[in-house]
């Protein structure tokens, strides 16, 4: 699994927010930026956030994380007693 200490997943405000427009011009650069930072980088859309562009390897930590959490809730659902007919 992959160490996530490395990784923030705070948002710096100044360059880690930027519009669609400049995302599709730059996308090389921020995905750059946001492997160099580990930091995920919001992409908006009309002033409002609509995209995230994230390091493939946090993205995968991310997905580890949540499968891990899939797994564990799945054991305590299958761990629950059925109701008694009665």
């Amino acid at each position: 699994m992959v160490d996530l200490k490395k990784y923030t997943l705070d948002v710096d405000l100044k360059q880690g927010v930027v519009p669609i427009s400049k995302a599709a011009s730059s996308l090389a650069a921020l995905i750059k930026r946001s492997r160099a930072n580990h930091q995920p980088i919001i992409v908006t859309q009309k002033g409002y956030p609509t995209g995230v562009i994230l390091d493939v390897e946090l993205f995968t930590a991310l997905r580890q994380l949540a499968d891990l959490h899939l797994q564990q809730e799945e054991g305590v659902n299958d761990g629950a007693e059925a109701p008694s007919e009665n």
